[in-house]
């Protein structure tokens, strides 16, 4: 039966502790076991063949048992053996293509094909990590580890964005990042590297620490962003006027991502429908859902001769505008004399293109949509972020909220109606209030009568 087992070094040291020749006068034996663990018994290999595994005891056993599962099927590799030693920028080729096919998933039941760009930028922070941490092989990939990348991502945070630094929110990209490729090795290569190799490793808090946040878009703002945009002969990557007019609009009535509105066609298109909604494939959106989104009629008056101007298939809006929308937009928002970066108390505040869908879900709230209402059209799965995140307060809505509080205290607040009553009128109205009731319950009182109670 195959087991784990330690090899044996034996050598002989003089009364310094040094290591001498054993017929050395005062010679010492000494007998140590090695760090790492070797397999043996294994089958389809001699008995007595010792095979090396790991330092890491339940990585080796891991190992071992992987390697007996390949002998019992004929397909036992010694060569695989060695591939700690193989650099890990090769390993993360295999990895990249495993990613794309759904198989680095940690989640059970919840993997899932990302998007090629997801891939390529996955891979490349692994790679930072890898080149910065001087994590050349598996071997390299031990107690140690967890303790270089989290020294590698304090540095990173402690310099400014021109100098390379990260933020939060990538740093904790970062660390996940790492997780996935040890937990992709050890699981998927099972190579010695622990699968929570870097769990321990502190993360960041996003949502203490941002630095890009966003900002509604005014009524007004956007009145002169549209009507500047399509006034405006120019393009951007082929995008011109009249087609950002559009897509702006839209982005601001349905609260569509910028990948949304990029694979758009006519047949997405219901206008004539009751009520006239945009529908989406499941491979459309980014939650994997399918969504069916309504039209304000408005838009829908609007987009109807321009829709009969596009082709039948192909996207509305082709071309690589999706990959920068936010250069698109800032040309358009300086055109229109529309302030892109606003200093506020908080810190400065963007209205970039995906702040488009944040001015969807507020004006939506400020006209006084219900949070079922609200969670559904922005397609959110918890109403949390709907109303922490994308729904924006100003200074005046809030001070006029308060303005309402009934506060106790004469001249501040709301003003109860009670206390500018004389004693007549209270009285008077006190009576009514009992013969309403007598009324309801069945038996009407005449002011005056016994059961009232005078004031």
């Amino acid at each position: 039966m195959a087991s784990l087992t330690r090899a044996i070094k034996t050598y002989y040291v003089d009364h310094n502790g040094r290591r001498c020749p054993k017929d050395a006068v005062g010679a010492k034996k000494v007998t140590e076991a090695s760090k790492k663990w070797y397999g043996r018994s294994i089958p389809s290999l001699p008995p007595k063949k010792k095979v090396p595994l790991s330092a890491d005891r339940q990585v080796a056993e891991r190992m071992l048992a992987r390697m007996v599962a390949n002998a019992e099927r004929g397909m036992l590799d010694l060569h695989a053996v060695g591939d700690e030693r193989v650099p890990l920028l090769d390993h993360l080729k295999q990895f990249a293509d495993h990613m794309s096919l759904g198989l680095a998933c940690k989640i059970r039941g919840k993997a899932k094909r990302p998007a090629p760009p997801q891939v390529a930028l996955c891979v490349q922070r692994i790679r930072h990590v890898l080149v910065a941490c001087r994590f050349e092989n598996a071997m390299s990939l031990n107690a140690d580890a967890p303790a270089a990348l989290a020294r590698w991502l304090q540095t990173r945070r402690a310099i400014t964005k021109a100098e390379g630094g990260l933020s939060a929110q990538t740093a904790d990209f970062y660390r996940k990042a790492a997780r996935r490729f040890a937990w992709w090795l050890s699981v998927r290569k099972h190579l010695p590297v622990r699968p929570d190799l870097f769990d321990d490793v502190p993360g960041f808090d996003p949502r203490n620490n941002r630095v890009h946040l966003r900002r509604p878009c005014s009524t007004s703002e956007l009145a002169r962003l549209l009507l500047v945009t399509r006034q405006d002969p120019g393009d951007y990557r082929g995008m011109f006027g009249e087609d950002r007019f559009f897509v702006y609009l839209l982005a601001f009535a349905t609260g569509f991502r910028a990948s949304e509105l990029a694979v758009l066609t006519r047949a997405n298109f219901a206008i004539d429908a009751d009520p006239p909604v945009i529908r989406l494939r499941g491979d459309q959106t980014k939650n994997g859902r399918p969504a069916r989104q309504p039209l304000p009629l408005g838009v829908v008056t609007e987009f109807r001769p321009y829709l009969e101007c596009k082709p039948a298939d192909g996207p509305l809006w082709p071309g690589t505008w999706c990959e920068k929308p936010v250069r698109m937009l800032k040309r358009d928002l300086d055109g229109a004399g529309v302030v892109y970066r606003e200093e506020t108390e908080d810190g400065p505040r963007f209205l970039d293109f995906h702040a488009l869908r944040h001015s969807f879900v507020s004006a939506l709230a400020a006209a006084g949509v219900g949070v079922k209402e609200l969670q559904t059209l922005a397609r959110h799965s918890d109403p949390a972020l709907t109303l922490a995140v994308y729904t924006h307060s100003t200074n005046a809505k809030l001070a006029e909220s308060v303005q309402k509080l009934p506060l106790p205290i004469g001249g501040m607040g709301a003003v109860n109606p009670w206390d500018t009553m004389t004693r007549e009128e209270l009285q008077a109205a006190l009576a009514c209030s009992l013969a309403l009731n007598a009324v309801l319950m069945g038996g009407a009182r005449k002011p005056g009568e016994a059961g009232t109670s005078p004031v």
